[in-house]
């Protein structure tokens, strides 16, 4: 009888009383981008398709939330600000990597010293100029040092400091980009290169509970063209597809099986110019020439359709300092920019190279023959090189090191979802940013200046100068800030973030009909 009873208790605990939801994630949600990230280590590497898939697997101390965008708590339990240079955080217990350790303040400590280790090579460290170090209080609790005032540091912490596992000291840095040891909410199950990585959901997540109807197996395909991407869509081939290209919302729109969702982003889109090896492009007449010869408002109307707005900053709204509504940029004024040239010694113009990438963003190509043709206007003789997201990162390289020389501009976009100034100010026009063709010292010096103002006033109108400085010294010819568009297949439920990331967690398979 008391064995007959105990299985009887044990079956009711198992239909009512386990904690089923926390394992009730289900189903597949297919995923399809325009790339893929180049590596999963989530140390190494700056680029956005990287801070929008890292933390599937590999998590932070703080997370903004999609709704509101206010930074609250994740794998820190709590944090505190004790002064203008400490953070001190509080972990949350029980959190566990892939391989069985513990969360733990070492492995913060860890994770952050293999951004600052030279031998990494990182290209996120030229963010990290102010940090200084980590005090380890106990197992659970640590405070981050900077050697300087730093308003900045936790909007850092939203992109960058991906927390690992101590067990990655066993790997090669090629393993580690290819499956690190997390402790996020997917692991990584399979990665054919250049086609689709797959995620399986993590079964001991410490946030399961939290998310009971998200996908039991994400599926990222990189598809390149942004038709492909759409007749993917529409064929229930993928759920989710991110970049529409702009010309095709309206068809797509058209479908029973699709919803179009539309979300302005931080994404600022403009030309770059290589000045740090001399030539033309380090004449500030010239590069004044090019803002004047370039006519971004009407590229905004047609070949983006509208789906962007006029923008004159490198700083999007989302920045915590330094935005403001009423900065402009130069406008078109052809008979200006002929002028200009003339005064800068190329009254005949010269020859220049201009890359972009292809696919990566709305209307790249279409933007980079159409200022081809703007340019011809005063004699500067260029051709549109469109390339793939890894070539271009490699001619860039090349030009922005000076292995390649003469002439030479770019078109792209940058992001920065953090909403850290630093980060998008360092990176498109700093000394050591990853994605900047010029080194004016008296700009980083004021770069350095506003990071390191404390007073939220001043460090406003010290972001501003910055803005000012660039603008005078025509840095970057700013075309607009576009908007992310999604489509979004019917079975899925899905709701859009501003700053570029995708949270899959947050996704959920509606019950069939």
């Amino acid at each position: 009888m008391r064995k007959i009873l105990a299985l009887l208790l044990t079956v009711m605990f198992l239909a009512i009383g386990a904690p089923s939801s926390v394992n009730a994630y289900k189903g597949t949600v297919t995923i399809a981008l325009n790339g893929e990230p180049p590596t999963m280590d989530p140390h190494t590497f700056s680029g956005f398709i990287g801070t929008m898939v890292w933390p599937w697997v590999t998590e932070r101390l703080v997370v903004s939330d999609t709704k509101t965008g206010k930074i609250t708590p994740w794998l820190a339990e709590k944090y505190e600000r004790l002064d203008s240079k400490r953070l001190k955080f509080t972990l949350r217990k029980g959190v566990r990597f892939f391989d069985g350790t513990e969360l733990t303040s070492e492995n913060v400590k860890y994770s952050i010293g293999r951004i600052l280790d030279p031998k990494n090579k990182s290209r996120q460290l030229g963010y990290w100029k102010s940090f200084a170090r980590i005090e380890i209080l106990d197992k659970y609790t640590f405070i981050l040092h900077t050697n300087r005032p730093d308003n900045a540091l936790i909007n850092r912490l939203l992109a960058w400091g991906h927390v690992i596992s101590l067990g990655t000291k066993k790997q090669t840095l090629a393993q580690t980009s290819r499956n690190p040891i997390g402790s996020g909410p997917y692991k990584i199950a399979s990665w054919a290169k250049g086609q689709k990585i797959v995620f399986e959901a993590n079964p001991d997540w410490w946030a399961n509970s939290r998310y009971p109807n998200r996908p039991k197996t994400i599926i990222l395909r990189r598809i390149r063209e942004g038709s492909v991407r759409v007749k993917a869509l529409e064929t229930g081939e993928v759920d989710l597809i991110g970049g529409v290209l702009p010309h095709l919302v309206e068809n797509l729109r058209k479908s029973s099986k699709v919803t179009v969702m539309n979300e302005p982003a931080v994404r600022i889109m403009f030309m770059g110019f290589i000045t740090r090896h001399g030539g033309p492009m380090a004449n500030q007449k010239v590069r004044l020439a090019i803002n004047y010869a370039i006519d971004a408002e009407i590229i905004r109307k047609t070949l983006v359709a509208g789906f962007a707005d006029p923008f004159g900053q490198l700083l999007h709204p989302w920045n915590f300092s330094g935005y403001n509504p009423d900065k402009t940029w130069y406008g078109y004024d052809l008979a200006k920019a002929k002028q200009l040239l003339k005064e800068a010694g190329y009254p005949n113009g010269f020859n220049a190279e201009f890359i972009t990438t292809n696919g990566r963003y709305p209307a790249d190509r279409a933007t980079c023959e159409a200022v081809v043709g703007m340019l011809a206007k005063i004699n500067i003789k260029t051709r549109c090189n469109s390339q793939v997201f890894p070539l271009y990162r490699k001619s860039f390289n090349q030009f922005q090191k000076g292995k390649v020389k003469g002439a030479a501009m770019y078109y792209m976009g940058f992001g920065n979802g953090s909403g850290e100034p630093n980060v998008s100010l360092v990176g498109t026009s700093g000394c050591t940013g990853a994605w900047s063709g010029h080194c004016f010292k008296d700009l980083d010096a004021q770069i350095d200046k506003a990071g390191g103002t404390e007073d939220p006033a001043q460090q406003q109108k010290e972001y501003e100068k910055v803005t000012d400085m660039m603008k005078e010294k025509a840095t970057h010819k700013i075309f607009f800030k576009i908007h992310n568009i999604f489509g979004v297949s019917k079975r899925i439920e899905f709701l859009p973030r501003h700053d570029e990331t995708l949270q899959p967690w947050e996704i959920s398979v509606k019950p069939s009909m």
